[in-house]
């Protein structure tokens, strides 16, 4: 979890999950849930859960939000289903650790001073009512629901489970080909970001990702197998990054001296490798590959896994009785 929205939290007697991800609590009496990304440590989804309670028209709810997007740097889209909202923060840009925690705390502010003053209630994201709600966390996302709905859900995610049980590892071969397709793209920023003179976790990331979609796009299902299986190939083929990245170098250096092609010099690789400094100098850049990789793709690595371990779960996180505007955290 980002130290500093730790800390906010903290600051202002939230309650903090770190283990899940998640912070929670009340603010202008309306309750409030916040994401961290587990693969982004500058990304978090706000989600409140708010209804009109009295027939006197009130100001648009999406148009509101709307101009908080346009208003808050770091606020990337906000949408409004009828009764719940849904607040995408990322930090981008090189002041954003300085900002991006007051930018959060402002749109909450904002907004629920707004529903505050416009008679908005809590409610159910269901069924709309009021009474016996609590928040809940199915499937890595927060809901507010009564206990009806909660059980009429609950139903809905058991079938679920046992629909995806059913998909074992799908389809393998045709995942393992989806995963190889790509991996080429991280390959290519791999390469790209190496002729700049650098090697960045980035690439790792991009081909972690482009891995496991590729998977689950020829596979039809992304099965722990399937994780396994792309973080592996993903291993491989940095070893074929840094391998195009020697060629190009060995092509770009003799070219102006020979007839060779870049085939040439890729085929040339291992008899280069022969030479101490060389291969010292390539043994170094593949292991900090690998170190900026797992950092990077860490994140992205264990959520994929989880996804697909045991189903989608739910529980639920904690009792909340209907907010009244006259409650103020």
């Amino acid at each position: 979890m980002y130290k500093k929205v730790k800390q906010y939290a903290i600051n202002n007697g939230f309650t903090v999950e770190e283990k899940n991800g998640l912070i929670y609590g009340r603010m202008n009496g309306f309750f409030f849930s916040i994401y961290q990304d587990p693969a982004t440590m500058a990304k978090h989804t706000v989600h409140l859960w708010v209804k009109e309670d009295k027939i006197t028209a009130i100001p648009s709810i999406p148009d509101f939000l709307n101009q908080c997007t346009s208003k808050h740097q770091y606020l990337q889209s906000a949408s409004y289903s009828g009764t719940k909202v849904t607040a995408e923060f990322q930090g981008i840009g090189f002041k954003w650790q300085k900002e991006y925690t007051p930018c959060l705390d402002a749109f909450l502010q904002e907004f629920t001073s707004f529903c505050r003053s416009n008679g908005l209630v809590s409610c159910c994201e269901s069924c709309s009512s009021g009474l016996g709600l609590s928040l809940y966390q199915i499937g890595g996302v927060e809901h507010m629901l009564c206990s009806s709905c909660y059980s009429n859900t609950a139903d809905s995610l058991q079938r679920k489970a046992a629909e995806a049980s059913k998909k074992g590892n799908g389809n393998m071969v045709g995942g393992i080909v989806g995963a190889l397709l790509g991996s080429v793209l991280g390959v290519i920023v791999w390469v790209l970001i190496y002729q700049l003179g650098y090697i960045s976790g980035i690439a790792g990331l991009v081909m972690i990702i482009c891995s496991l979609k590729g998977y689950e796009m020829l596979g039809g299902h992304l099965s722990k197998a399937g994780v396994i299986i792309s973080c592996i190939i993903s291993i491989i083929m940095v070893l074929v990054a840094e391998q195009v990245c020697v060629a190009i170098e060995i092509f770009n250096v003799y070219k102006d001296y020979y007839e060779i092609s870049f085939f040439d010099a890729f085929r040339s690789v291992p008899s280069f490798l022969e030479e101490p400094d060389l291969k010292a100098a390539v043994i170094g850049d593949i292991i900090m590959g690998y170190i900026l990789m797992a950092v990077g793709a860490w994140g992205t690595i264990r959520q994929a896994y989880k996804s697909t371990s045991g189903g989608t779960k739910a529980r639920m996180v904690a009792s909340v009785t209907s907010a009244s505007p006259a409650d103020d955290n």
